[in-house]
């Protein structure tokens, strides 16, 4: 039984942690605001550079009300003060009680009716981008028309540019599309550079190093190295996901606590999968975008396997029920950064940067010690004779603060501009 929890769990840790995803096929996929719209049998076309779509599941998605005319084939939609009509098989449509000429001509396949994508998104005030490199239609209503503000900044030297963006690890739909500063300054790198290249995955040497590192080998069980009233609590939680109580008996604390971590963050709204950095590493994988690693798993992993038995159960009862007493790292919880990414609030990161309250041994693992060889190599690539373009990529949190990568590339005599 334990064999196989333990190969349940690593296989959990190595899905949040490397990822499974894999580089998209070349198909069209059709994103609203943020979200793939699923056609079923029946996908999108291309002809001549326009993008054709079922459109029942579209207006559906979108939450048109409309109707279907057979005696004139005629489709006519509403939303709030927006309205539409086509034809099946002419170029003559009305937008909000004015005609226009479509680009191509609605055409139908068996029952399936399909249009013109970009004039249904835009009569009813959605705002339509293509990228190219993804074969992608993003649709985007009003309130996200401007995007994730997200933190950017540039450094230029000798030729060489940097991009520097704080991301989310994890994120919402919310936070799509990101600003066109961001996409159009990811497109003018030539590399994507982030902490670890989650698509690449870990090595056979590696993911074995890893599992020997999340389990006690002196003979102690978890219930060993921390308190009686928090392994209740664990136990509870395992009772509630309809596993054994004693599940997590034989694996260290910090390995249990990225666990519980990434079960909750699977069912709350702020999703891995949606993360800034998975998101920019899956477009630079599909666009043939060198990805480089700024640091690598084994490493993030010995530290948290170094942390004190007090802060790593501090951490548990924080993932466990957030709002816990003497937690290690104090309100600033996903939703509140999630809040501050999107609103682009510089203000409100300098001052969660200072971590004020935090706990020390997690600030100068996570953070201090981690920040000064990134920036190390971020001054390799400004140094360079190479004349190239990097987009760098790590955790908002990572940027400011006393020994922030922003503030330790100023000292280095670099100077960032905020775009």
């Amino acid at each position: 039984m334990k064999k196989i929890i333990v190969s349940l769990l690593f296989l959990t840790l190595l899905t949040s942690t490397f990822s499974t995803i894999q580089a998209a096929d070349h198909s069209l996929s059709i994103q609203l605001n943020g979200e793939k719209v699923q056609f079923g049998k029946s996908a999108p076309i291309l002809e001549k550079g326009i993008t054709l779509v079922p459109i029942h599941p579209l207006m559906d998605k979108m939450g048109i009300k409309w109707n279907w005319d057979e005696t004139s084939r005629t489709i006519s939609g509403t939303k709030e003060d927006f309205s539409f009509s086509l034809q099946i098989g002419s170029k003559k449509a009305t937008a909000n009680g004015k005609a226009v000429q479509l680009d191509a001509t609605p055409k139908q396949s068996g029952n399936v009716s399909y249009v013109p994508i970009r004039f249904v998104a835009e009569a009813v005030g959605y705002q339509v981008a293509w990228d190219s490199s993804l074969r992608q239609v993003s649709l985007n209503s009003k309130q996200q028309s401007e995007g994730g503000r997200g933190f950017l900044w540039k450094i230029e030297n000798k030729g060489n540019t940097v991009y520097l963006l704080g991301t989310m690890h994890l994120a919402d739909e919310n936070m799509y599309p990101l600003r066109p500063e961001i996409e159009n300054a990811f497109n003018a790198a030539d590399y994507l550079g982030v902490e670890v290249d989650l698509m690449k995955g870990a090595s056979e040497e590696s993911k074995k190093r890893i599992a020997e590192l999340s389990v006690y080998k002196d003979g102690t069980k978890l219930q060993d190295h921390i308190s009686a009233e928090t392994y209740k609590k664990v136990a509870a939680f395992l009772k509630e996901q309809g596993l054994p109580e004693n599940s997590f008996d034989h694996f260290k604390t910090w390995f249990v606590e990225k666990q519980i971590l990434f079960i909750k963050s699977s069912q709350g709204e702020q999703k891995q999968d949606m993360g800034i950095d998975i998101y920019l590493i899956a477009k630079a994988h599909q666009a043939k975008k060198p990805v480089i690693s700024l640091e690598n798993m084994d490493l993030q992993f010995q530290a948290m396997d170094n942390f004190s038995d007090s802060l790593n159960e501090r951490l548990l009862l924080q993932t466990l029920e957030p709002g816990s007493p003497n937690p290690p790292t104090p309100d600033v919880s996903v939703d509140v950064l999630a809040k501050m990414w999107s609103e682009g609030d510089y203000n409100a990161l300098a001052e969660a940067s200072k971590f004020i309250g935090w706990d020390a041994e997690w600030v100068k693992a996570q953070m201090d010690d981690r920040n000064v060889p990134m920036v190390e190599k971020i001054k390799g690539y400004l140094n360079s004779d190479k004349k190239e373009t990097y987009f760098i990529g790590v955790g908002s949190l990572h940027l400011l603060g006393d020994m922030g990568m922003v503030t330790l590339l100023e000292k280095e005599g670099f100077k960032l501009v905020r775009q």
